[in-house]
Formats: C-alpha cells, sequence, structure tokens
C-alpha cells in the first residue's frame, strides 16, 4: 500500500491502522463496479437474451475480425499443425459434457504446475509471464471428482507444489449458486479450478496500469490450463458469469485485496461433448 505524508501524520497522531488506508484507486473502482450480485446477474442475463435474440446484433458479431478490403493483402503459407505444441493448440476447445470419470492425482499437479507452477526453480521464474516478475495470482483447488482427494476447498501452494486445506467438504450447490454453470454438465465435471488476484502485488509497483497486467496475466494462466488440459487428453471450459461476493466467502478470500478472477471446469470428456471456441 502506498500512502501519502499525510497519512502518516494521522497515523502519528491517533495510532489507529485504519487511518493509514488509502483512497480506493481507479482499478479498485472499475473492479466493484463490474462484480456481479443476484440483482446484476438477472439483469445481466436479461440483455444477453436480448443480444442472442437479435438477428442483426448476431450478424454483427458473427465476424469478429478486421478487414482492409481496399489494400494490398499478402498471401500467406498455408499452415498444418505440425509440432505438438501446434497439434496441442490447434485441438483445445472449450467443452461442456464430461464424462463422471475421475481425474487422477498426477493430472491435477500436471494441469497445476504447467498452469502456474515454478519451472525454473534458481531464479524463481514460473509457467507464464508477469510483469516485474510479481506473479499477483493465486489459484483455489475445487475436487468434484479426484482419485485420492476428499471433497473440499485447497489453495495451491506454489512454493512447495502442494496443496493447503482451506475447508473440508465443498457444498456443490453453493458452488453452483456462485457460478454460472448453465450450459455446463457440471455433474458430470471433475474438478474447478478458480484463479484469484492479490490486486497490491502489482499495483504497488504499477499503480492502475497494474491491474491491466494482472488481468493479462491471467488470461496466459487460463490458457495454460486449456493447453495442458488438451495435452493431457482432459476437457475443460473457462467460465466468466460468477457472483464475485459469493465466490469469494466460498473461496475464504476478502473479495477486496484477493478477489476471484477466472473459473475453470474440467473433466474426461462426455460421449456428447458439445466444443464451441
Amino acid at each position: 500500500m502506498q500512502y501519502e505524508g499525510r497519512h502518516i501524520k494521522r497515523f502519528a497522531r491517533t495510532g489507529r491502522l485504519e487511518d493509514l488506508e488509502a483512497p480506493p484507486s481507479l482499478s479498485e473502482v472499475f473492479h466493484e463496479n463490474t462484480k456481479l450480485t443476484p440483482i446484476s446477474a438477472r439483469a445481466y442475463g436479461v440483455e444477453l437474451g436480448r443480444v442472442n435474440a437479435s438477428p442483426l446484433i448476431k450478424k454483427l458479431i458473427s465476424g469478429p475480425y478486421k478487414v482492409y478490403s481496399l489494400g494490398p493483402e499478402v498471401p500467406l503459407d498455408p499452415v498444418a499443425p505440425a509440432s505438438p505444441l501446434e497439434q496441442v493448440i490447434a485441438r483445445r476447445r472449450s467443452v461442456r459434457r464430461y464424462s463422471g470419470e475421475a481425474l487422477r492425482m498426477e493430472e491435477v499437479s500436471r494441469l497445476l504446475y504447467f498452469g502456474y507452477g515454478i519451472t525454473d526453480a534458481q531464479q524463481r521464474f514460473r509457467a507464464v509471464a508477469s510483469g516485474g516478475a510479481l506473479y499477483p495470482l493465486e489459484i483455489y483447488v475445487l475436487p468434484l471428482c479426484v482419485d485420492e482427494m476428499e471433497a473440499g476447498v485447497y489453495h495451491y501452494n506454489v512454493e512447495d507444489h502442494g496443496l493447503d486445506l482451506v475447508r473440508r467438504g465443498l457444498d456443490r450447490e453453493r458452488l453452483e449458486a456462485c457460478v454460472n454453470f448453465r450450459e455446463i454438465d457440471l455433474s458430470g465435471a471433475a474438478l474447478v479450478l478458480v484463479v484469484t488476484a492479490i490486486f497490491q502485488r502489482t499495483t504497488i509497483k504499477y499503480q492502475d496500469r497494474g491491474y491491466r497486467l494482472l488481468l493479462i496475466e491471467a488470461g496466459e494462466v487460463g490458457q495454460n490450463l486449456g493447453l495442458t488440459a488438451t495435452s493431457l487428453g482432459l476437457a475443460s471450459c473457462m467460465v466468466g458469469g460468477f457472483l464475485d461476493d459469493e465466490l469469494s466467502r466460498l473461496l475464504e478470500v476478502d473479495g477486496q485485496r484477493e478477489a476471484p478472477l477466472l473459473p475453470m471446469v474440467f473433466g474426461r470428456a462426455g460421449s456428447e461433448a458439445e466444443a464451441s471456441r
């Protein structure tokens, strides 16, 4: 936390630590204003329904790319996946139907390590690029059907590459009330991971600009997790809709200094797996 001189003087006068709290930054205000609540989620759902029902809007968003039709075009060579990495990238899809089969602990371990683990033990670098190598993200593990792992809420301890138990037991109804799994067959899924951010790790150095950096990093972690799942023969799906404060309470984080950014579902694809993107 960065403090102005007046905050230090107030602390010296009152001895109260809470008086040191700096006013909310623009990034904090933005994050709070974009949280979903039970009421705003309903309004958001109505708006999404309007968009989905509009042929004009659906046509406008059906081609999400930019074309310079009047300028000269330089053709590129045709591409087919060649290396193992290219093949994994080409195969990755968001899958919403799962078989109900359990995951193995080894698979969970690989997901976490190649998603956000320390891949350079000497310099402590991780599996993604991070602004200033500050690594503001955390991962919480919610096993639904994992061999040799009891239900609960766990935290990925990146230092020891292990799992810290946050709370025993997982209320699936509460989880489904927090996260919009509407199109996802959670009953057949095996694992939910939730990426959170401790904002101050980045914003203390880069201020409001740091908020952009940690969102970029969350996207990198999500892509790593999706590609690792594909390489292991697993299916995955990112979820953008969730009630922020309710999910924070489920994870036992405060929702302000540390807050959820990205839930992801994993499992083995069902026989009628639905892939979209």
